[in-house]
This record gives structure tokens, C-alpha cells and sequence, in this order.
């Protein structure tokens, strides 16, 4: 049975990458990050020969307790597990749970994130291989920590398949992740901060940490050749008897929920809802074509996952900025003041991206004759309703928290000039290019057909467009820091040259679709 899902997940990773083109390349992307990945770390690990066995200790356990809590919490809130071998798709034949389970396991780490923790994993015999005792616990350590991450990972999204594929909790992940991402951030220009105080204070600040991380679940099992190069043998058997008990555990658990997914398959995007009047949204708009595409977007950006997670994406690095600026006795009130700045760089991404989320609900537009520059300005209408109102919360926010307010004239013309300016790119580039996202409502943990790749180049794209346009309106701003009226003049310089490209781009944008409609339908309702 081993052999056979092995054979399976390969046979439709080669199909899948044969289909797609941008599969292939984002798989090499991937492959190759991850080998760079993976090559610094090792690195690492045989450095770590070179230094104290308390320090080594301290680093492994901290550094594969991370590993293995990184599996748990990017599993169930991005990437999910792999599910090209499916076990919903076993649920007519006759197979139980049990035969399933080592054959899913190992397919599952045939795959980039797999290899490379195993890789790594195996870099722990690279730093412990001292004596015969610390080799033996290190040969123990890494498959019962390799196994960890691996049952982590699937005994969890198993448990929660039914509520992970709700609606409900897909609003809620991009909300968390967008919290987690903003916490470790602003954590680690504190600790930046901390390692300044001293060698002494930092290095009694790691051994706490790591002796915290290896007694918890997901330090267990990386603790083991740790305790052996202390000495503490009884800890060591602890460690040992837990690791062991956690593997056999989570194995139990995953076939539990396995079986039961196997008798009672989850389906994502069953959810039914009564329909409900919104008035006032459709009031909100001019009753024309693009006040009718901007009333429908904007209901996306409440309803559908992917929109949520744009709001959650683009929020970010703002946030980090000012508060790693406000909280770092060392931070520059500048980067906090123009944080705004970054967020109005962003913004033009969705309205790149939008219309691929649209998949084949694109052939009401084909089949009524919707004018491309309607399409264009209801996209732009409806993700101004939606950034406009945190851009001028965040920008009163980050002068009045700062207290810069002879700097509110650069901050304004600076902002102007990347909030239209990205609109106008964004709705070019939505109009040149377009493929085949996810569709809303599918299972969490699925992912398109392009492997992201084709929405990464997008977004760069249009974000290298936006600093083109907000050069002039830049250089005012750095011209204010030595003549401070120059600051009001960025003001109508960036208003212009923002309006000009938003006009421009949202034209040329909505001409591009009018000639190209069908084709642009193929493209977004491409197999995924």
C-alpha cells in the first residue's frame, strides 16, 4: 500500500506539473528557496561543533521546537496538508484507516516542505556526532522528531477538517495570521533590541527559552541528545518516554479522524445561508455598470476568504513599522509617520488581482457586453470604500501618536500619489493579465493550479509600477526634510500624478478587456 499511494502521488504531481506550466516554475522557485533554506541551516548545525555543548544545546532545542510548532500553525492557517492523494477519494473502496496511514505519511513528505525537514532533521547527526552516546541519541532524536512535524500537521487538520473548511474560520485564519506575522515581527525587534543590553543577558535570555521550548510538545523529542551532552540522564528518559508517547498518540489520533473522514467525507463550500437584504450597499453606488460591479466587489471583500486575507496582508507591515517605531526606545518617528505611505503601495495589488478571483462568473460580462472600463472603475470604487477609510485612521494615527505633524503635508502628497497611482497600475495590469485562482468556498487547504507564482509576479509588478508613478511626488518629500514647504507642495504633485495614472490606467485597463473578454474567461476558469 506504500509503494502504491507513493506511486500515486507521484504520477499526479507529474501530471499536475505537465498541465500547468506555472506549476512547474513555481515548483523550481520553491525547490530552489528551499534548498538555499536548507543550506544555511546546515551550515549552522556544523558550526554549532565548534562551540560549547550548553550553547548547542540551547540552539538545537529552541531552533527544531520552532520547526515543529511552524508545522502545526502553518498547517491549519496556510498551507494546510497536501492533499494531491486525497483520503476523501478512498472512501468507496474497501480500505481501512490503518493501511491508509503509513502510505499517506510518506506521501505526504515527498514534497518541498518534507524533504527539507528531513534534511534539516538529519543536520542534528552533523552537530551531535561528539561520542558514541550523543550520536545514539541523535539517531533517536531526529526520526521521532520528524515525526512529530509530520503528525503534527495531519492529526490536527484531520481533527478540524469540518470546521477548518467553514467559511467562518477561513475570515478568521487570515486574521490570525495577520496578528501572528505582526507579533513576531514587533517580538523580534524587541529581542534585536534586548540583544543590545549585552552577550550575558542574551545568552540567559536563550538558555530560559530553550529550556521552556524542550518540555513542550514540540520540543520533546529534539531535547534528547541535549540532556545526554548535560549529563541528565532521568530528564533524558522524560524526554524520551514523552517524544514516543506524543508520536504514538498523534498517530492514533490521525487514524481516528481518518476513519471517520473516510465514512463521512468533509465537502467545502456546503454552507448555506438565508439571503438577506443590502440595500444599503447597492445605495451606496451610482445605479450605472461600474456601480453595479463595485456593489457585488464589495461584498466580496466582507464574503470571500480571499479578499479577507488581502485586508489582513496589506495591514501587516504598516502595523509592524509603527509600532516597532513607537515601542523601539532606537525606532525613527519617520517610519512610523510614513507607514501609511507603504500601505497605499499595496492597495493597487487587489484590483490586479481581482478579476482572476472571479473564475467563471466572468461570463455575465462576456455574454451582457460590460464595458471594460466599467469593470475597471467598480473594482477601484469598491477597494477605495474599502482602504480609504483605514489609510486615514492609520495616517491620523501615526503623526498624532508621533506627534510629527509639520510632516503631514509629505505624508499626505506621498500617500495621494501611491493610493491612485497603484489603483491606476493595478487596474492595467488586472486588465493585461489574468489565471486561474482558487475558487471561493473551496477546501482551505487547496491551491491553484499556478502554485501562486503567476499572483506573486503580479503583485511585484504592479508594486515596481507604483514607485515609477510616486517618484516626483518622492522627491518632494525628501526635498521637504531641508525645506519644509516644499512638504505642501507634494500635495497636488502627488494628487495629479495619481488622478493622471489612476484615469490612464483604469482607460487603457478596460479597452484591453473589451477586446479580450473571452479569452479572459478561459483564462480564470482554467482547470485548478
Amino acid at each position: 500500500m506504500v509503494a502504491l499511494l507513493v506511486r500515486l502521488k507521484l504520477t499526479l504531481l507529474r501530471n499536475g506539473l505537465r498541465r500547468s506550466a506555472w506549476r512547474t516554475v513555481g515548483l523550481v522557485i520553491g525547490g530552489l528557496y528551499a534548498l538555499g533554506l536548507v543550506a544555511g541551516v546546515l551550515a549552522g548545525l556544523v558550526a554549532l561543533r565548534w562551540t560549547s555543548p550548553a550553547t548547542t544545546a540551547d540552539v538545537t532545542v529552541l531552533t527544531f521546537a520552532l520547526l515543529s510548532a511552524g508545522w502545526l500553525v502553518l498547517s491549519l492557517l496556510v498551507f494546510g496538508v497536501d492533499e494531491t492523494v486525497d483520503p476523501a477519494k478512498f472512501a468507496l473502496l474497501p480500505v481501512r484507516a490503518r493501511e491508509l496511514l503509513p502510505g499517506l505519511l510518506v506521501a505526504g513528505a515527498i514534497g518541498v516542505p518534507g524533504v527539507a525537514t528531513v534534511l534539516i532533521g538529519l543536520g542534528l547527526l552533523l552537530t551531535w556526532t561528539r561520542s558514541v552516546p550523543l550520536t545514539l541519541a541523535a539517531l533517536v532524536a531526529v526520526p521521532l522528531g520528524v515525526l512529530t512535524c509530520l503528525l503534527l500537521a495531519r492529526a490536527a487538520t484531520a481533527a478540524f477538517a469540518a470546521f477548518l473548511s467553514s467559511r467562518r474560520f477561513r475570515d478568521l485564519a487570515f486574521v490570525l495570521l495577520a496578528l501572528v506575522g505582526a507579533a513576531l515581527a514587533v517580538g523580534g525587534n524587541l529581542l534585536g533590541g534586548l540583544a543590545q543590553a549585552g552577550p550575558e543577558r542574551l545568552r540567559a535570555l536563550l538558555a530560559t527559552a530553550a529550556q521552556v521550548a524542550g518540555w513542550t510538545p514540540f520540543g520533546w523529542a529534539w531535547a534528547l541528545p541535549a540532556d545526554v551532552a548535560r549529563g541528565a540522564w532521568v530528564p533524558a528518559l522524560v524526554h524520551l518516554v514523552l517524544a514516543v508517547a506524543l508520536v504514538a498518540g498523534l498517530w492514533k489520533a490521525w487514524e481516528h479522524f481518518l476513519a471517520a473522514r473516510l465514512v463521512e467525507p468533509v465537502e467545502g463550500g456546503g454552507e448555506a445561508d438565508r439571503a438577506g437584504h443590502s440595500g444599503w450597499v447597492d445605495r451606496l453606488y451610482p445605479a450605472t455598470p461600474a456601480g453595479a460591479v463595485a456593489a457585488r466587489t464589495l461584498r466580496y471583500w466582507r464574503r470571500d476568504p480571499r479578499y479577507v486575507a488581502g485586508i489582513a496582508g496589506f495591514l501587516i507591515a504598516p502595523v509592524v513599522l509603527i509600532a516597532t517605531s513607537l515601542l523601539n526606545p532606537g525606532g525613527s518617528p519617520l517610519v512610523a509617520v510614513f507607514a501609511p505611505s507603504l500601505l497605499a503601495l499595496l492597495v493597487g495589488a487587489s484590483v490586479a488581482q481581482d478579476l482572476s478571483y472571479d473564475g467563471s462568473a466572468l461570463w455575465a460580462h462576456v455574454t451582457t457586453g460590460m464595458p471594460g472600463t466599467a469593470d475597471r472603475w467598480g473594482r477601484v470604487l469598491s477597494t477605495l470604500t474599502i482602504f480609504l477609510p483605514l489609510l486615514v485612521v492609520m495616517l491620523v494615527a501615526a503623526v498624532a501618536l508621533t506627534g510629527r505633524w509639520d510632516l503631514l503635508g509629505p505624508v499626505l502628497g506621498l500617500t495621494a500619489a501611491f493610493l491612485l497611482g497603484s489603483l491606476g497600475v493595478g487596474a492595467f495590469v488586472g486588465g493585461l493579465w489574468q489565471w486561474p485562482a482558487p475558487p471561493p468556498g473551496a477546501n482551505p487547504f487547496q491551491k491553484g493550479s499556478s502554485g501562486g507564482l503567476p499572483a506573486f509576479l503580479s503583485f511585484g509588478v504592479t508594486t515596481l509600477g507604483t514607485l515609477v508613478v510616486g517618484l516626483p511626488t518622492a522627491a518632494l518629500v525628501v526635498g521637504s526634510l531641508f525645506r519644509p514647504w516644499v512638504g505642501w507642495l507634494s500635495v497636488p504633485v502627488g494628487l495629479a500624478t495619481g488622478a493622471l495614472v489612476l484615469v490612464l490606467g483604469v482607460g487603457r485597463g478596460g479597452r484591453l478587456l473589451e477586446r479580450r473578454w473571452p479569452e479572459v474567461l478561459s483564462a480564470v476558469s482554467e482547470s485548478r
